[in-house]
């Protein structure tokens, strides 16, 4: 972090920080937000799950399992499956169709589904917590899923991770009429969005965190020699101003409960 070490706050990645469930939000769309301060995707949901019944939706990602990446590569999966008691992992990729599922390099298995279709997958597996990281911006009727996946499954922890549409990186971007989204993102979301989101769906104890800008996603996209520039520039530039304007960071954690029939 360099010169921003004595200013940074250090963050226990085991137990961070409570906050509190959000409630209505004041009507007024330029009223004041409470947003706390973000954390690591991956260590933050890592102790979610820590001795848990994972269910991870949207699993299998071909950008994780089939291509090759740097040392650093981290997938969410993996790092979900060091800590729980047992993952089952659910995805809805052509790849899975044909065989039904595969068993990863981390002692787990990903079988075809899609979330649409969770009922026999839910009451099988009996999960503690349900994760649908960076999932919710690709699905065309997210209400509908996660409120049927309530009906399946009352009363479970949710977490969902989504990116963020104020992140710095897209405010950067527009400078030079540009945009970071996938070609396969039908939603971009905001801290009021997944407010409102969560109220139709129905999700009791709602509370929204944001997550830091990881710098690994973007070494594959330059030179190997410029790599540590990317992470000098994370720590000196990118971290500093999350930290300090929190609405800037790159992605939401979203969660709560699944609240069932109402």
């Amino acid at each position: 972090m360099g010169g921003f070490a004595g200013i940074l706050p250090q963050v226990n990645r085991r137990q961070p920080p409570p906050i509190r469930p959000i409630g209505a939000l004041h009507p007024s769309p330029l009223a004041k937000l409470q947003v706390p301060r973000p954390v690591d995707r991956y260590e933050y949901v890592k102790e979610r799950c820590r001795g848990l019944r994972v269910l991870d939706l949207g699993a299998y990602d071909e950008t994780e399992v089939d291509t090759v990446r740097h040392k650093g590569w981290r997938w969410l999966h993996a790092e979900i499956a060091s800590t729980a008691k047992e993952v089952l992992g659910v995805d809805a990729s052509p790849k899975l169709q044909a065989s039904g599922g595969i068993d990863t390099p981390c002692g787990t298995r990903i079988v075809y589904g899609r979330v649409e279709e969770l009922d026999l997958i839910v009451k099988k597996f009996q999960p503690d917590i349900v994760v649908a990281g960076e999932l919710i911006e690709h699905t065309p009727d997210t209400v509908g899923w996660l409120s049927a996946l309530g009906l399946s499954s009352p009363g479970t922890p949710i977490l969902c991770t989504t990116p963020n549409t104020t992140s710095l990186i897209n405010m950067m971007l527009t400078l030079f009429a540009r945009e970071n989204a996938h070609p396969d993102h039908l939603h971009v979301y905001s801290y009021r969005t997944l407010a409102t989101l969560s109220s139709r769906v129905g999700l009791d104890g709602l509370t929204l965190r944001p997550y830091y800008y990881d710098p690994h996603l973007f070494y594959d996209k330059v030179p190997r020699v410029l790599s540590p520039l990317v992470t000098v520039a994370n720590g000196l530039f990118l971290r500093p101003v999350q930290w300090l304007f929190p609405l800037t960071s790159f992605g939401w954690i979203l969660e709560g409960r699944l609240a069932g029939a109402r």
